[in-house]
């Protein structure tokens, strides 16, 4: 039997990081020099959220571990219990599975717990589309905890690989690479549309908006008083089709989800789906006359796909924008405005150009170059870097050292 070189785990608990990541996990398991391990869990493995651990294996990978997380409570105290579950889990994977290197994807609170875990293993962290912004949320705190735990980084803009350095990472553990989305968009068809309207019951003639609205961390009702605000805008729009697709699992999720529900059953022609799947996810966007609510798929894919966004409060503040989004606050006749603006014929011809500052050539290529590559000896040794304005690590040792002769 001939060892590979690397052996890799990919971390992946969500079927929005898994969507975004499949074309790398595909790569990695046709790659005879890898050996590539998957780690599915937390919604992955939960009914509500549409057991999507299905989805993976039905595109013929092997799980390699699965890690469950408690997510039928939705409060702070339930979030805090799945993420201690999620470094228990994971630790326990790590340990099971010695590989050499990690990756994770963002800024989800499980990619903490196995961010945590693989630090306690010395197993060396790939951080995925770090150094970005969403300043309504927690995950803001969570993604740069993750960088600063991290070893390697392919953040999806130069900007955010400017930050990245400037949090005092090595600039040469830092590839800007763009995004495995944008480059999935541009290189493999999309499904058609058609079929997928049919089974869900819609006109695939009929002007569609995709729905999708998260909760909002920060906030203090997670943003369910925008939900009713949202309802009340669509109801405006009462000739278009609505497919509203699952709520994320996070504190919060189970009052946004039930009146996401009632705008369903408001509107005279709206579904909603827990879980679409990648593909189909994205043939609703190129097909939707405008995608709507506060998710980053409105920020990064709905561009690359010539879509127009709707993007609604502060969820995404900081993030990179295309000219297609257009942001808007969280009353009813804002969002009413914004959509209106979304359907004319101007904002569709500008996001017809599909321009998007997350693009880049050969995204998937370079990252796995970079993973198989990259010497792993010292590599779970980081030193803080430092810009030319502001004194070196070896400065700093030295004025130190004259401070004490001085004392």
């Amino acid at each position: 039997m001939i060892e590979v070189s690397r052996h890799i785990a990919l971390v992946t608990t969500t079927r929005a990081d898994w969507g975004i990541l499949q074309p790398l996990a595909t790569a990695l398991r046709d790659d005879a020099d890898v050996r590539l391990s998957i780690i599915a869990g937390g919604a992955h493995l939960s009914e509500p959220h549409g057991m999507t651990v299905k989805e993976i294996e039905a595109a013929g990978f092997d799980i390699a571990a699965h890690v469950p997380m408690p997510l039928e409570d939705d409060s702070a105290r339930g979030a805090g219990h799945a993420l201690g579950a999620a470094c228990g889990g994971f630790a326990d994977a790590f340990a099971d599975l010695k590989p050499d290197l990690a990756i994770v994807l963002g800024d989800r609170f499980e990619i903490l717990g196995a961010a945590s875990a693989a630090l306690m293993a010395r197993v060396p962290l790939t951080h995925v589309h770090g150094g970005e912004a969403s300043e309504g949320q927690i995950d803001e705190q969570v993604r740069h905890a993750v960088t600063k735990m991290a070893h390697l980084h392919f953040p999806a803009a130069q900007a955010y690989a400017d930050r990245i350095i400037s949090m005092g990472e090595d600039p040469a553990r830092v590839f800007p690479v763009g995004s495995l989305a944008v480059e999935t968009i541009r290189t493999q068809p999309i499904m058609d549309w058609a079929p997928i309207a049919s089974e869900l019951g819609l006109d695939p003639d009929i002007g569609v908006l995709a729905v999708t609205y998260h909760p909002v961390t920060l906030a203090d009702d997670h943003g369910v008083g925008p939900v009713l605000a949202l309802g009340e805008a669509l109801s405006l729009f009462d000739d278009m089709q609505v497919v509203i697709t699952g709520v994320n699992a996070d504190p919060g999720s189970s009052a946004v989800a039930d009146g996401m529900q009632r705008i369903a059953d408001a509107h005279p022609a709206a579904v909603v789906v827990p879980s679409l799947g990648h593909a189909r996810y994205l043939s609703l966007v190129k097909a939707a006359s405008a995608v709507v609510g506060n998710s980053s798929s409105g920020i990064i894919e709905a561009p690359a796909l010539g879509t127009p966004t709707v993007n609604i409060g502060p969820r995404q503040d900081g993030r990179l924008r295309a000219p297609s989004v257009i942001d808007c606050a969280e009353t009813p006749n804002a969002i009413t405005g914004a959509l209106t603006q979304a359907l004319s014929p101007a904002s569709q011809a500008i996001a017809a150009r599909c321009d998007t500052p997350y693009g880049a050539d050969d995204t998937c290529r370079e990252m796995v170059t970079a993973l198989k590559t990259v010497p792993l000896d010292g590599l779970l040794i980081k030193h803080m870097h430092f810009s030319g304005a502001e004194r070196s690590v070896d400065d700093m040792r030295a004025g130190t050292t004259a401070l004490e002769v001085v004392r």
